[in-house]
């Protein structure tokens, strides 16, 4: 997840949470046991086998001390056990019935403590068997247990809502691809899919087979995704993050469009892997393979289909300062979903815009619940916007990405909280090195921000001797969160134009203000002596409106197929 080039990353909870597991016992389980037994079972067993004990077998003919062994119906306390042994036990007992002539209490005894003792044999010779064939068989699929906890869901992964949703409705996919090169295999053991996104996980062994701390650059990979049922003409676009946990690399696809076909294609081509010492210090690799690694691997999205819901919202709304806005709707998928609108300036908001009708705009928005709680806005990271313009309607169509929408399951309200549009601007301030400081700075107010300009300094450039740079300490609450992407410009008395640039920190809280840090300044690029007068001008402004009223709740109504009009 990305919010200005930064990367947030989250952890998964582990804590057993309602008295659930935790996710090792939940992997052990379902690789171990994949069908629970009896609740009872365990006293079954130590029922059946109460009483019972190994004996030698010159001991059978031994004196007659028990029996006090039969039960109050006069069958021997060994019965249930001797059932257990099946028909080879009872084939003993017909056989041993036959060399027992004698009718006395005293032979009967006999014989059945002959035959209890065999039984006895039988039943720990079964659950000898059962106990070595059972750890023989753990210790020969030790790799495909290990492989099961290389995993995308280990406790120091990053996990989302959408992912855990997913795990927990069974759509984690195993899908086996690997390739060998260079004396090391690339696997992938889990995937991820529905119409928004894929999400892989890859491992990396050793000629051994052992699981080493590797990853890769994305310079060094080349990624196609596309349509398996239409072939490379369907080619599905799509923005790719990485991520990697001790054992496994996250690979993450975030389709920009939605994705309606139930198979997907991906190919992966690998040039160079990144060895390191070991799973934790991953700062510098102490070892890089260049290869050819060829992944291919297919997704299946017939399920996460079924439980996709596609819900149309035919809703309008032209703001007062000429943004015009048509909801089109919302799709819930398992690991998360998206809403989808087209936005469009009118002719005199494009008379303002940069670039005109085709100018960049954008909403602001939130999202709440039934009782008006907060549940995020498009400033958080998770928003991921993909926009496209059609340049014949002059529409722009928004497709955004959500890892956590389950509007099926709860009230949501779209709150429309504001909306920035790209505009020129002629807007100045003059500054005098002279008499400007920080105790007397200059004053700048345009658009919703303000700015205060404390002077202007010049400094030695370290890399180029002889060299000055000028900077301009600045402080102020600004609106936009855009306000990066200003162009400004500084001019001096003789005309000559320099070109500016934002440096420094500041902080965005819930309503959205923005308030510059401490070290918050502007470069002038090229200045390297004092001037007389400096102009600063805003020439491109990232203008936000906070003029609109609306909102809606998101229908929780749909289908799980396109919509047909």
């Amino acid at each position: 997840m990305r919010f200005w080039g930064c990367t947030t990353t989250k952890k998964a909870n582990l804590e057993a949470v309602d008295g659930k597991s935790m996710i090792e016992d939940r992997n052990w389980e379902n690789s171990l046991f994949h069908e629970r037994l009896p609740d009872d079972f365990t006293d079954q067993v130590m029922l059946e086998l109460e009483g019972v004990k190994i004996e030698p077998a010159d001991r059978a003919d031994a004196s007659d001390q028990d029996i006090s062994r039969y039960s109050a119906s006069g069958q021997p306390a060994g019965t249930e056990a001797q059932i257990m042994t099946g028909s080879t036990g009872h084939g003993k007992r017909r056989q041993n019935a036959a060399a027992y002539d004698d009718t006395s209490i005293v032979a009967q005894v006999k014989h059945y403590r002959l035959t209890r003792c065999s039984s006895q044999l039988k039943i720990w010779s079964v659950v000898v068997v059962v106990s070595v064939f059972a750890v023989s068989t753990l210790l020969y699929t030790q790799p495909t247990l290990a492989d099961t906890m290389r995993t995308l869901f280990a406790k120091d992964s990053y996990v989302d809502s959408g992912m855990k949703k997913a795990r927990e409705v069974g759509l984690v996919q195993i899908s086996g691809a690997s390739a060998k090169d260079q004396g090391y295999t690339l696997k992938v053991n889990e995937l991820i899919a529905d119409s928004t996104r894929m999400i892989i996980g890859i491992d990396v062994f050793d000629a051994k087979g052992n699981a080493i701390a590797g990853d890769f650059g994305l310079q060094d990979v080349d990624f196609s995704i596309f349509d398996n049922q239409r072939g490379d003409i369907g080619a599905v676009p799509f923005e790719v993050s990485t991520g990697r946990n001790e054992t496994t690399s996250r690979i993450e696809f975030d389709f920009t469009r939605p994705v309606l076909t139930d198979k997907l294609q991906l190919s992966a081509h690998i040039r160079e892997l990144r060895l390191y010492a070991d799973k934790l210090n991953v700062e510098d690799p102490i070892k890089t393979v260049k290869g050819d690694w060829r992944l291919n691997l297919e997704a299946d999205l017939t399920k996460a289909k079924e439980q996709t819901l596609l819900t149309p919202i035919d809703k309008t709304y032209e703001t007062p300062s000429g943004l015009q806005i048509h909801m089109q709707g919302a799709t819930r998928t398992p690991s998360g979903g998206s809403l989808e609108y087209t936005t469009e300036l009118t002719p005199e908001a494009a008379g303002r815009a940069l670039n005109g009708q085709s100018g960049f705009h954008e909403l602001k928005y939130h999202l709440e619940d039934a009782q008006g709680k907060w549940l995020g806005d498009n400033r958080e990271p998770e928003f991921e916007r993909r926009s496209k313009l059609d340049r014949w309607s002059g529409k722009t169509h928004w497709f955004y990405q959500f890892n956590d929408f389950a509007y099926d399951k709860q009230q949501i309200r779209f709150v429309l909280d504001g909306y920035i549009i790209r505009e020129r601007s002629e807007m100045s301030v003059v500054l005098d090195p002279a008499q400007t400081s920080a105790v007397h700075p200059v004053k700048f107010e345009d658009s919703g921000d303000a700015y205060l300009f404390k002077g202007l300094k010049l400094r030695p450039n370290s890399s180029n001797s002889g060299k000055m740079y000028a900077t301009i300490p600045v402080s102020g609450t600004l609106s936009s969160p855009n306000f990066t992407q200003d162009i400004w410009v500084a001019v001096d008395e003789n005309g000559r134009e320099y070109s500016m640039f934002f440096g420094g920190g500041y902080s965005t809280d819930r309503a959205g203000v923005i308030k510059l840090q401490e070290d918050a300044g502007y470069f002038v690029d090229g200045l390297n002596q004092m001037p007389k007068q400096l102009t600063l001008k805003r020439k491109i402004v990232n203008h936000l409106y906070k003029d609109a009223d609306w909102s809606f709740v998101i229908p929780q109504t749909g289908g799980n197929g396109v919509i047909l009009k």
